[in-house]
């Protein structure tokens, strides 16, 4: 049996105005970094014993953040080997999140020696004044060559962008993606930009001092972005995710298709053994639990046999596949259309889903609403 193990690196060198992701600004030098990932690796080899016991092998492996190209190349050796050491690692997809601003020869060499085969380039836009307004710590000559450099070492380069920025017209969208294209990654992911509360984007429009496009701007976005891609190889086999054909993430499908997983590092989250697991995140919490050889798991939440059915419809639904009657029937010894009759009915007749090819997916009317969508399937 396989499963999938992300591990959290909750450190930048600048957090973008945008983000609000548990993450600290510091140098990896910095005494808190060490003693982060002393604690982390102890984590990891706690994690790795009881996989190890259950006969549970790692297919993928992802690391995130934060920032983890911001750590030293002796740190990300330490922790690399530690993972190769640790877990039941078993011929894995392994991803690593990268920043071109913190990307160098000697990490990228680090990372390939060590068996990393995926990389998760954040580029967000070629735009170089936009990409200073938002804090990125790259130019775009920058990104492309952090993309070239890792094309020639790894399998898979994967591209992150972002719709929706400041400024940002659909023939700017169509020029990045257009130049992206060219550079030939396998992977693309194309997210919208959120105004979250507490963040300094939030301040700047609350303030009038950043206009964002409007929501019928983002939505003629999306669709053309979309119909690029498509025209370019590119599949879009989830709401924001488009690949050549192949290439689809083999670590985000365990999320989407509700699979067993584990969350390593300060506030990760894990769903295991029919529960959702959260990690402190609390930093010195976080520290002294792990110093007593303890998991520093804070919260618990059982998943009742009803409440997995709804999240596999939710995060299923974010599929182009859609949800498969037969793999659902499989799972819970039951047909969907009997579970969730009287949703796929009144959202069938808005024609929002389809029930086609053995399955029920989002249709075009439905993709622009799908967080409308999702919501019809949890209980009240």
């Amino acid at each position: 049996m396989n499963t999938s193990v992300y591990i959290h690196i909750p450190f930048c060198k600048a957090k973008c105005i945008y983000c609000d992701f548990l993450s600290y600004s510091c140098s990896p030098e910095a005494p808190l970094v060490q003693n982060y990932l002393q604690a982390l690796l102890k984590e990891i080899r706690l994690s790795g014993q009881k996989l190890q016991q259950a006969g549970i092998k790692v297919g993928t492996l992802y690391i995130g953040g934060g920032t983890p190209t911001i750590l030293t190349p002796q740190q990300l050796e330490m922790l690399f080997s530690a993972c190769r050491r640790h877990l039941p690692l078993n011929n894995p997809e392994w991803t690593v999140e990268a920043n071109p601003g913190t990307l160098t020869a000697e990490k990228i060499g680090i990372m390939a020696k060590n068996g990393v085969n995926r990389i998760s380039l954040g580029v967000q836009d070629l735009c170089n004044e936009r990409l200073a307004m938002l804090g990125r710590l790259h130019t775009a000559d920058q990104a492309e060559q952090a993309f070239l450099s890792c094309k020639k070492n790894f399998p898979v380069v994967s591209v992150d962008l972002m719709v929706g920025l400041p400024g940002q017209a659909e023939a700017d969208l169509l020029a990045t993606l257009a130049q992206v294209c060219q550079w030939g990654p396998q992977h693309l992911s194309l997210y919208g930009l959120m105004v979250e509360e507490h963040t300094p984007l939030a301040e700047a429009v609350n303030s009038g001092a950043v206009t964002l496009p409007a929501e019928e701007e983002n939505l003629a976005m999306f669709w053309a972005a979309r119909r690029f891609l498509s025209a370019h190889g590119y599949e879009a086999y989830e709401i924001a995710n488009f690949a050549r054909k192949g290439y689809w993430c083999r670590h985000n499908l365990t999320y989407w298709r509700n699979l067993p997983y584990l969350g390593l590092g300060l506030g990760a989250h894990s769903f295991w053994q029919r529960q959702r697991l959260v990690n402190t995140d609390k930093m010195q919490t976080y520290l002294a639990l792990l110093e007593e050889d303890v998991l520093p798991v804070a919260r618990r939440q059982s998943v009742s046999r009803r409440q997995e059915m709804e999240d596999t419809m939710m995060l299923g639904l974010r599929l182009r596949e859609g949800v498969s009657f037969a793999s659902f029937a499989s799972r819970f010894g039951i047909d969907l259309r009997d579970v969730f009759a009287v949703q796929i009915e009144r959202l069938l007749q808005l024609g929002l889903i389809e029930c086609t090819h053995g399955a029920v997916r989002l249709t075009a009317t439905g993709l622009p609403v799908a967080n409308y969508v999702f919501a019809e399937f949890l209980e009240v």
